[in-house]
C-alpha cells in the first residue's frame, strides 16, 4: 500500500473511532447546526460537495466567534467520508473533539 493509502486508512480509523465516541457531526445540516457552538474543532468538506454547500459552511465558519479554533479542509469524496463514519454519503463532517482533530490534522500535514 502506498504512503497516501496508509495515511488515508489512519485518518479513516480516527474518524471511525470519533464517530463511535459520538464526536462526529455527519452531514451538511449537522455540521452547520454545530458550528454555532464551541465544540467544533475541525470541518472536513468533501471535494465533490456542492459549491453552495462549501460556500455556506465556509461563510458560517468565518462568521463564527469560534472560527480561530476550527480547522477547515477539503478532502476526499462524499461517498468516502460517509463510509468512514459508517453512513451513506456525506458532504461534510465536523470533528467535535480537540484530540481527534489534532491527530487528524497532524496526519494530513505529513
Amino acid at each position: 500500500m502506498s504512503e497516501d493509502g496508509r495515511k488515508n486508512e489512519r485518518i479513516a480509523g480516527y474518524l471511525g473511532i470519533a464517530q463511535r465516541a459520538g464526536k462526529i457531526a455527519a452531514g451538511d445540516e449537522a455540521v452547520l447546526k454545530n458550528l454555532s457552538s464551541p465544540q467544533v474543532f475541525m470541518v472536513i468538506v468533501a471535494t465533490d460537495a456542492a459549491t453552495d454547500v462549501k460556500k455556506k459552511i465556509l461563510d458560517v465558519i468565518s462568521k463564527s466567534k469560534y472560527n480561530k479554533q476550527i480547522t477547515c479542509i477539503q478532502w476526499n469524496t462524499k461517498i468516502a467520508l460517509g463510509h468512514m463514519v459508517g453512513k451513506s454519503q456525506r458532504g461534510a463532517l465536523a470533528v467535535l473533539d480537540e484530540g481527534f482533530a489534532k491527530a487528524i490534522k497532524k496526519l494530513m500535514d505529513e
